[in-house]
C-alpha cells in the first residue's frame, strides 16, 4: 500500500484553522488561496511550509496549484468559502452578494484539479437561503463521480467550547467519505461514551487580565501581548455590561440603558449587550466578538468583552498561535471567521482514513 503522505489544498484560508486541523489529521497541506494580503500575514506565520497564493480565487486555475506545489495529484480540495451571503445575520438584506459564486469557483477547481476527497465547510444558511448554489455545487460533484455527505453539525458535540452551528460536506471520488461523530454532549449519557461540553471555564478562566487596545498600541503593539487585547469601550457600553449579569442578555437592561431600536422591541437579536455563563459554551464566536452590540460577547464577571486571544482559545485554536497584524478588526475577522482546528481535525481525520480503506481496497 501507498504510505505517502496525503495531499491537501486549503482554499479561502484565512487564518489557517483548517488547515491546522487537516495538518494534524496526518495531510501534507501543499498550498492554500487567500484574497487578502493582510489575512495572509497570518496564514503565512503559521504555516511557513505551505505555499501560498495571493490571489482572487476566480483568477486561480488547476495547473497553477500543480505548477505552485510540484505535485502531480492532490488527494483533498478543502475550503471554506465566505458565508456572509447565506448567513442568518444578513437575512435582512435582500440584495444578492457576489460572494455567494465563491461557491461554484471551488467546484471549478475541483474538475481541474480532480481530487480523490473534497470537504466544504459554511453556514447552515447555504442549505436553506443557498440552496440553489448548493444544489449546482453538490450536482457538480456527483456528475464527476463524488459520493457525497452533507449534514449541520455543532460544533459544541466536538469538543469545540462554543455553540457554533455549520454545514459540512465531505465527498469521496468513488467511494464514501463519513461525518465525524460526536464525541461530547450537552447532557453525558448514561453510558458515558460521550463527554460533557467543554465549557468557557475549562478554557479561559485561568487567563490574566488581558490588555485594551490603546495601551497596547503605545506598548510595542497587540502581538506582543499575544493578541490578549481588548477594545477600549465607549461609556455607554461600560454602563450596559455593568447592569446585565453573568448569562444574560439585552432584555435585563432597564430600560434608560437600551439602545432606541430596543426600547420597545424584544424582537431581534437577543444577545447583544450579552455576559457569557463560566458553566456554559460561548455563544457563535463572529468578526464582531470584541464588540458588546454584536452578541453575547461580555466576559462573565468582568467589565469588559473577550479578548482576541480569548475568542481564538474558545475557536480552539491553540494558545501560541500567532495573529500577525496590527489592525483590531483584522483580528477579528481572522479568528471570527475560522473552521475550529479541533473539528477540522475529525472531519480532516475521517478523510484520511477513507482514503487509507479505499487504496487498501484497491490494492487488496
Amino acid at each position: 500500500m501507498n504510505r505517502r503522505k496525503p495531499t491537501a489544498i486549503d482554499l479561502f484560508c484565512g487564518a489557517g484553522g483548517l488547515t491546522l486541523g487537516l495538518k494534524k489529521a496526518g495531510f501534507e497541506v501543499a498550498a492554500g488561496v487567500e484574497l487578502k494580503p493582510e489575512i495572509a500575514k497570518t496564514y503565512k506565520a503559521n504555516h511557513r511550509k505551505t505555499k501560498l497564493l495571493i490571489k482572487d480565487i476566480r483568477q486561480v486555475t488547476g495547473k497553477e496549484i500543480f505548477r505552485l506545489t510540484s505535485k502531480k495529484e492532490i488527494d483533498l480540495v478543502a475550503g471554506c468559502p465566505p458565508c456572509q451571503g447565506f448567513s442568518q445575520l444578513t437575512e435582512k438584506y435582500k440584495r444578492y452578494d457576489s460572494r455567494n459564486d465563491l461557491v461554484l469557483e471551488m467546484a471549478r477547481i475541483v474538475e481541474e484539479i480532480k481530487p480523490k476527497m473534497v470537504m466544504m465547510e459554511n453556514v447552515p444558511g447555504i442549505a436553506t437561503k443557498g440552496k440553489k448554489i448548493l444544489d449546482a455545487f453538490v450536482y457538480k460533484l456527483k456528475r464527476m463521480g463524488y459520493v457525497v455527505n452533507t449534514a449541520v453539525l455543532q460544533m459544541a458535540n466536538f469538543g469545540v467550547p462554543q455553540s457554533r452551528r455549520r454545514f459540512v460536506l465531505v465527498a469521496g471520488k468513488g467511494f464514501e467519505v463519513t461525518l465525524p461523530k460526536p464525541t461530547h454532549a450537552r447532557k453525558v449519557d448514561e453510558k458515558g461514551k460521550l463527554k460533557p461540553w467543554v465549557t468557557l471555564a475549562d478554557i479561559v478562566k485561568s487567563i490574566p487580565n488581558p490588555k485594551k487596545l490603546s495601551y497596547a498600541k503605545k506598548n510595542g503593539g497587540p502581538e506582543k501581548f499575544n493578541w490578549h487585547v481588548i477594545r477600549d469601550l465607549q461609556e455607554i457600553s461600560m454602563k450596559r455590561l455593568k447592569a446585565i449579569k453573568e448569562g444574560n442578555n439585552r432584555l435585563a437592561l432597564p430600560c434608560y440603558l437600551r439602545p432606541k431600536c430596543h426600547k420597545t422591541k424584544k424582537v431581534g437579536f437577543q444577545n447583544v449587550y450579552g455576559r457569557l455563563s463560566w458553566n456554559n459554551v460561548s455563544g457563535t464566536i463572529t468578526t464582531g466578538c470584541t464588540t458588546p452590540c454584536m452578541g453575547r460577547f461580555g466576559h462573565p464577571t468582568e467589565d469588559r468583552t473577550i479578548s482576541i486571544r480569548e475568542a481564538a482559545l474558545i475557536q480552539s485554536f491553540p494558545i501560541n498561535y500567532r495573529f500577525k497584524t496590527k489592525f483590531m478588526d483584522v483580528a477579528c475577522d481572522l479568528v471570527g471567521n475560522a473552521l475550529p482546528p479541533i473539528f477540522a481535525r475529525l472531519a480532516g481525520k475521517k478523510c484520511f482514513n477513507a482514503l487509507r480503506n479505499n487504496q487498501g481496497a484497491k490494492n487488496g
